[in-house]
């Protein structure tokens, strides 16, 4: 994701924590974003999202550069 701007060298992600979702979750709450409130507060709203596979997952920390 090169567009991204936490993405760094190597393929790497650069932030300082991430927030990753089901994509069901995800949908459920699209508004969201790291930053708009604080990861704890999104974790316990949202709770655990699990995903058997990682196309069933979505990054909530992308930024465009």
């Amino acid at each position: 994701m090169n567009n991204c701007f936490f993405w760094a060298k190597d393929n790497s992600c650069a932030a300082d924590s991430i927030l990753i979702t089901s994509d069901k979750a995800a949908s459920e709450h699209s508004d969201m974003g790291v930053g708009q409130e604080s990861r704890n507060s999104l974790v316990q709203e949202i709770g655990e999202t699990p995903a058997r596979f990682i196309a069933e997952t979505a990054c909530h920390t992308f930024k465009a550069r």
